[in-house]
């Protein structure tokens, strides 16, 4: 009898290390910026411009940016993340709606949380699991974000507008109130 001998690719990695949320408490974006991360994917651009038309209206702001990532299979890189921060007081990355490019928003976003920048990641229904346990692996078990059904890119751009109107009142409570943090999964 032959043995087969399978080997598992998995490493047993430290935890790592928390992430430092931006600061929420009495921040005042009042003429405020915005800025919209886009990671490429069908209709992300279309759905983060709706939502940023909605944030300015909502919370008074002055600029809404909207930047597009050369990939959606990677995270910003820390010199296009210092450049944000530099310019943004709020940030929303997106459109997470497959396994990496749920990962890469989600990464995205902590980047510039640890950069002193609010940010939320805007994902679909299907990759919630999928981003709870990335946030956790990445330092920030329970981290928020905003979600709307799967598929994003079948939608009209009239529901579109409307999922992003929907998704407003959550948006505010991540980006100006105390996060709001998830239970980890």
């Amino acid at each position: 009898m032959t043995t087969i001998q399978v080997h598992v690719p998995v490493v047993e990695d430290a935890p790592a290390a928390p992430v430092d949320l931006a600061s929420r408490v009495g921040r005042d974006v009042v003429g405020g910026r915005l800025v919209l991360i886009d990671n490429g994917k069908p209709k992300a651009r279309d759905l983060l411009a709706h939502l940023g038309d909605a944030l300015a209206e909502r919370l008074s702001l002055d600029h809404v940016e909207l930047v597009s990532k050369s990939s959606a299979a990677f995270p910003v890189e820390d010199a296009h993340a210092d450049e944000i921060a530099a310019r943004a007081d709020l940030v929303v990355t997106g459109l997470g709606d497959c396994g990496a490019c749920s990962a890469c928003s989600l990464q995205d976003a902590l980047l510039l949380e640890r950069r002193g920048v609010p940010s939320t990641v805007l994902i679909t229904d299907v990759f919630v699991a999928h981003v709870a346990r990335f946030a956790a692996n990445l330092g920030s078990p329970g981290y928020h974000h905003l979600v709307v059904p799967h598929p994003a890119a079948t939608k009209s751009d009239d529901r579109l507008r409307a999922l992003a109107r929907a998704s407003v009142d959550a948006a505010v409570e991540q980006l100006r109130g105390v996060p709001a943090l998830l239970p980890a999964s």
